[in-house]
């Protein structure tokens, strides 16, 4: 029998599913199977961020986490070190550019491992609009009106830009995400004042594509917790030796108390953990400073660039050395705390675990020191301005902030309801694609297949962002390649018992 496997969308998802399947059937081949990849780009794997050119572009996360091949998280930096030399005891934030010419070489690799092992690739460069058919072929109508037959089909649709600020469109100086960057090179005049919806990585990332061009106008971040992330040590990871926010703790705690169990407990651990580890550095917390929320992010950013500095940043130490049973512990959780924690917690774990490189921070702190960058919490809305070319935000307190420009950086869709995308829209309308409570689509956790009520509907799995709500840590590149790895390892193992 003949089957096949179609990846939607080929950015680092994607591309590192297609490499792990290579590998795979490279190594155990299953006769009259072929590979499918289908990218709306001519160019795949680097996607609109990785695409970039910009030098002042870089990763947001360190070398050592950004391989692309599973169990190998080293391997960028591998690839960086046989090109230019590296420090090796230092951190290397790569320019986003370098990592996708790294992609474009993880991609080439993989046709030709596929060409040794016989496997044939197809490639279609359009648009996945639509999916019909059943479980046993799902029919997979793209735009340029070609369909594409599939047994097994893999949903790697990237980072979304979100369905928000929908009465802004079409508003001149309106820019509904900071990607590709030479949008805002080429629309947004050096002199003129931009505002940027949000203050996490994204308004960072639009920050440096205005610097990157010599901007002299007034940056504004303005978001409703008015955070900055904070700063990741310059320094490769130790591990930190956690003894209390472990999941063994977790589980040893939902054993003896069942249901009880909450994200209150969660915390409890967390900070037990930190008050020992500052104990240890001769320091204590004070747990109501920490609210950020009530404190200027400007006047928190050189304590928190000095304390990085000096490798005193105790939150992030204890949250990046979890990282690797993140997914497990939201997992622990029920609906009501996870909900509980994006309400309560979220954007302050947010600021300690995705934190920015030294590089853009003090970059931020410089331009704050010369105020040209303010940032704003507590923004309830932002409107075009009736009679003036300006957009307005509105604070909580009734301050405003207004300026011709206004760039939407709040990051990519969390819901179902927030992805635009075409596919995506009509596989939610037939059913297939259902939502889950904490975002994105219901999905097994392990293997992403998606869950759907339809006993005849396609079989479909999901990597990335799409499956935030099961697996939380889809923005992290080394644990959306372990789920892409468990998601083909599950679909060939299907397909090699089906055809025996």
């Amino acid at each position: 029998m003949a089957f096949s496997i179609t990846i939607i969308g080929m950015g680092a998802c994607g591309v590192a599913a297609f490499a792990e399947a290579t590998i795979r059937l490279a190594a155990a081949p299953i006769t009259g199977i072929e590979l499918h990849l289908v990218s709306r780009e001519e160019d795949m794997g680097p996607g609109l961020a990785f695409g970039t050119d910009q030098p002042g572009h870089l990763l947001n996360t360190e070398s050592r986490l950004m391989g692309l091949y599973a169990n190998e998280p080293a391997h960028f930096r591998e690839w960086l070190a046989e090109r230019r030399p590296l420090d090796p005891d230092g951190v290397e934030y790569a320019p986003r550019a370098e990592y996708g010419e790294y992609i474009r070489q993880v991609v080439a690799d993989a046709y030709r491992r596929a060409d040794a092992a016989g496997v044939p690739v197809h490639v279609h460069r359009s648009e996945a609009v639509a999916i019909e058919g059943n479980r046993d072929t799902a029919l997979i109508r793209l735009r340029d009106g070609s369909v594409v037959e599939s047994h097994y089909t893999l949903l790697a649709i990237g980072t979304p830009k979100p369905i928000r600020f929908e009465d802004l469109e079409d508003q001149p100086g309106y820019f509904d995400f900071p990607w590709p960057a030479r949008r805002l090179r080429d629309g947004i005049g050096a002199e003129q004042d931009v505002i940027v919806l949000g203050s996490s990585l994204s308004a960072i990332d639009t920050f440096a594509t205005l610097m990157d061009q010599d901007h002299r106008g007034q940056i504004h971040f303005v978001s409703k917790d008015g955070m900055l992330p904070r700063v990741e040590i310059p320094a490769p990871e130790d591990t930190y030796p956690r003894v209390h926010f472990t999941l063994s703790q977790m589980r040893r705690l939902i054993r003896e108390r069942g249901p009880r169990f909450s994200i209150v407990d969660l915390f409890r651990l967390f900070r037990r953990e930190a008050d020992e580890a500052a104990a240890a550095q001769g320091e204590e917390i004070d747990w109501q400073a920490e609210d950020r929320m009530r404190r200027s992010a400007l006047e928190l950013l050189p304590i928190d660039i000095a304390r990085a500095d000096s490798r005193r940043e105790i939150f992030q130490r204890i949250l990046t050395s979890a990282r690797f049973e993140a997914s497990e512990m939201w997992d622990l959780l029920g609906p009501r705390d996870r909900d509980r924690f994006t309400r309560w917690l979220a954007p302050h774990f947010a600021t300690a675990r995705f934190t920015m490189p030294m590089t853009n921070a003090c970059r931020l702190a410089e331009a704050a020191e010369r105020g040209q960058l303010q940032v704003h919490g507590g923004v309830a809305n932002t409107v075009r301005d009736a009679e003036k070319p300006l957009f307005v935000s509105t604070l909580a307190d009734g301050r405003t902030v207004s300026a011709p420009v206004v760039v939407n950086a709040t990051g990519t869709a969390m819901t179902l309801d927030e992805i635009p995308d075409d596919l995506i829209v009509q596989l939610a309308e037939r059913r297939w694609l259902h939502p889950h409570p904490s975002g994105g689509i219901e999905a097994h956790r392990q293997t992403g297949e998606v869950i759907t009520r339809d006993r005849e509907a396609p079989r479909l799995y999901a990597v990335g962002q799409l499956v935030n709500g099961v697996q939380r840590d889809t923005n992290a590149v080394w644990f959306n390649v372990q789920c892409a790895e468990r998601a083909v390892q599950d679909m060939l193992i299907k397909i090699a018992g089906e055809s025996r």
